[in-house]
């Protein structure tokens, strides 16, 4: 590929997507790009998982249906038409989900995982999922937390030296992205290595002293401002706290003990086989960037791999509990007010949206060829993730499409 194709590919990316929450500062949004029809493929060949559930294909509804039952083979022929239609409107090369409604249960997909050898997109396939590491991160803080080994009022500097101001910004304020810290994805001089060393791995400190070389948004806590930097930055509690590498903590804090098989810390641990290419787009034609860039250069903040079914599970059993305590709950569940008294709807590592299913919690994510974005609704127990191979495609509309049609009459 040629670095001028790259470059300007790239450069329209944000990468490690904020989420879908009202920003003071930081990121931006992307539209969907319009590719040349045979750029994109046409939804067959992926097909549906078909609903799962313990009631011969029907079962209640939680608050989606107001009680009511639920044909669940009816809404999976109804899902993946939608998960069709959507794929074909925004032009995507493909896209995988799943839904979780009460008692029932779907993954489809749609698409190809190789635009180039046309090889159709898998239900199980595993994506880079970018912000959505970010939960992730900040679960492991509340777990350790809990355990009285860090508090969130703790100054940065009691756990890692060398961040600018760290003695007055606290580990909330790290996690929540109201430090003010720069972040580092907006600085040209990391785009610049980036672009001529793709393979250079980064070390988080390197990825900090870019931020450090920028001024701060805000002074700590007067803002919000969404950061990569911060969640580099909560790595580095992490290990100081535990003791442990951040690749191990998470598999045995999280991803053994949920039974999350297919997700893993790019980077931090041996890649699973099985990762779908990803796509930027370039004057209307795909180009391939699932190696854009080594892992390194999200680590902490975006570098996470997974499958819908492994993210649909995660975000289960953290806002059900089973993860996490009912004080690190609420704590994660705390809502940012903004310096000019607007609720941004970010927590913890944590995104709130309003659909018609109510309100809806998890996070979105972008990354060198990749958005993803998965949600749960707990008044009507309803879970959908969505994973695209597209990195300006939307998945966060996607979400919008299914959640659409498990609006029962």
């Amino acid at each position: 590929m040629e670095i001028g194709s790259m470059s300007r590919v790239l450069r329209r990316t944000a990468w490690f997507a904020c989420a879908g929450v009202v920003l003071l500062a930081g990121c931006g949004g992307s539209s969907p790009a319009s590719l040349p029809a045979e750029a994109n493929a046409n939804g067959e060949g992926g097909g549906s998982g078909g609903f799962e559930s313990g009631d011969a294909g029907t079962a209640g509804a939680g608050g989606a249906g107001g009680g009511a039952s639920v044909d669940c083979d009816a809404l999976s022929a109804e899902l993946q038409a939608a998960l069709d239609a959507a794929v074909a409107d925004q032009r995507l090369p493909g896209a995988a989900a799943a839904v979780s409604l009460g008692a029932c249960s779907w993954r489809g997909a749609s698409g190809v995982a190789d635009a180039e050898a046309e090889i159709p997109l898998r239900p199980g396939d595993l994506f880079r999922v970018g912000s959505i590491t970010k939960t992730f991160m900040a679960t492991l803080a509340l777990m350790l937390r809990a355990e009285g080994r860090l508090s969130l009022d703790d100054a940065v500097s009691e756990h890692v030296e060398g961040v600018p101001g760290g003695d007055r910004i606290s580990v909330r304020q790290i996690l929540n992205h109201t430090s003010g810290l720069y972040d580092f994805t907006q600085s040209d001089a990391f785009w610049s290595a980036v672009l001529s060393d793709p393979e250079r791995a980064w070390a988080p400190r390197e990825l900090v002293e870019i931020a450090a070389s920028q001024p701060p948004y805000f002074e700590p806590g007067e803002g919000f401002a969404y950061s990569n930097t911060n969640y580099i930055i909560a790595g580095l509690i992490l290990e100081a706290a535990s003791g442990e590498p951040v690749g191990e903590l998470l598999r045995a804090r999280i991803l053994e003990p949920a039974g999350l098989e297919h997700t893993y810390l790019d980077g931090a641990e041996a890649a699973l086989p099985g990762l779908v290419h990803g796509y930027g787009v370039d004057r209307g034609k795909l180009v391939d960037t699932t190696s854009a860039a080594d892992p390194s250069a999200a680590g902490t903040a975006g570098a996470l791999v997974s499958t819908t079914d492994d993210l649909t599970r995660f975000y289960r059993k953290v806002l059900g509990g089973e993860l996490l305590g009912p004080a690190e709950l609420a704590e994660m569940t705390t809502w940012v007010d903004a310096r000019l008294g607007e609720v941004t709807g970010y927590g913890l590592g944590l995104s709130r949206r309003e659909s018609r299913l109510g309100a809806q919690v998890g996070h979105d994510g972008g990354i060198w060829g990749f958005t993803s974005s998965s949600y749960y609704a707990i008044d009507s127990d309803a879970s959908i993730t969505v994973l695209v191979n597209l990195e300006v495609g939307d998945a966060g509309r996607i979400v919008d499409d299914l959640s659409d049609v498990l609006i029962l009459p």
